[in-house]
């Protein structure tokens, strides 16, 4: 089969092999993959700057963490899902001992598994996943909406934490792939004025956020402060969601929340020196949200089945796998909002 493979540590060393078809053990399934797309993560990961949790990310590695697919096989002793059955892929798995395991909380899991980082990805035509992972998808929901269930159930999780109330203003500092994911359930969840914040070069993302029914501004950390005071008449926005993954991002929108609002971090941000009195004389709630676990993904896709939210409305580039290494340039000029890799045809 054909698979893109990390295949040393450092930037770069992506290459698209031809391997083995993997095998499924006990309690795993052999998954034909058909839509997979890009993440910011997978991006680090081709620099070499991703460096996970316990675990180091190991090499060689297949990338990838969002597909949906169709199970093929069933591992010795495992009777569920039915081969045939269309299937969504949920990229975490916990210890199942640990303090957060048990209570649900997988995600925290300090000795947590993660499809594509910690163990094989699905940028691959096969990916072998434990059955506990696999979420049966209605036939209403379309291949390419389901691949973007890792990424959704995280703007789910998202708003399981902040519970945003309808008419909140809120902005997202960071056009990426997963700043529109939550752009999309904010307005799902009647959140708004939304708008969208970026920085130059980030033009073409902002005009789609625009078609979308998101405000958008361009700028520099002041002109945005600016822009923020004008547009919420000094107040701030109530949630402010960082999701551009930098130190000026997260510093940004810390500067533009209101008092008494909700500062969500969702990036994977260096250490970075922060105006923390901000936090104590605006009154905050600081909310950092990492990944999801299965009920937000059972939640994603009530969200995809009722057409509340319309991700396949984000795929700005679509490819296949021999063309890969064009869609991690694509994400890195970010010309690209997500880039999806058609593997069914």
């Amino acid at each position: 089969m054909r698979a893109l493979i990390k295949t040393a540590p450092g930037v770069g060393n992506l290459e698209i092999l031809t391997t083995d078809r993997p095998v499924p053990g006990p309690g795993e399934a052999l998954v034909r993959v058909g839509q997979s797309g890009l993440c910011g993560t997978d991006l680090l990961l081709f620099d070499g700057v991703y460096r996970g949790r316990n675990r180091p990310v190991p090499a060689p590695l297949i990338v990838g963490h969002e597909a949906e697919g169709e199970v093929v096989e069933l591992g010795p002793g495992t009777i569920w899902p039915a081969p045939g059955t269309r299937v969504g892929i949920e990229a975490v798995t916990g210890c199942g001992q640990c303090h957060h395991c048990v209570r649900g909380w997988y995600n925290l899991c300090q000795d947590w598994h993660h499809i594509g980082l910690t163990r094989p990805g699905v940028l691959a035509d096969f990916a072998v996943v434990p059955t506990s992972s696999l979420l049966p998808l209605p036939d209403s929901v379309t291949m390419e909406g389901a691949a973007f269930l890792e990424p959704l159930a995280t703007a789910v999780h998202t708003m399981e934490r902040v519970k945003p109330a309808p008419g909140m203003s809120a902005a997202i500092v960071g056009p990426g792939p997963l700043g529109f994911v939550h752009l999309q359930v904010l307005q799902a969840a009647g959140v708004g004025p939304i708008v969208m914040y970026g920085r130059p070069g980030d033009n073409a993302r902002l005009e789609l956020a625009a078609s979308l029914g998101a405000g958008t501004f361009i700028g520099d950390s002041e002109s945005i402060q600016e822009h923020a005071r004008r547009v919420t008449g000094g107040l701030g926005f109530g949630v402010s969601i960082e999701a551009g993954g930098t130190a000026g991002a997260i510093q940004t929108a810390l500067a533009i929340v209101c008092g008494g609002g909700t500062l969500v971090s969702l990036g994977i941000v260096r250490p970075t020196e922060l105006d923390v009195l901000q936090v104590m004389r605006k009154n905050l709630t600081w909310v950092g949200v990492v990944a999801s676990v299965r009920r937000h993904f059972a939640e994603a896709i009530t969200l995809l089945e009722t057409k509340k939210v319309r991700p396949e409305e984000l795929i700005t580039h679509r490819l296949r796998l021999p063309d890969a290494l064009a869609g991690f340039e694509v994400l890195r000029q970010r010309e690209a909002v997500k880039v999806m890799f058609n593997f069914a045809a």
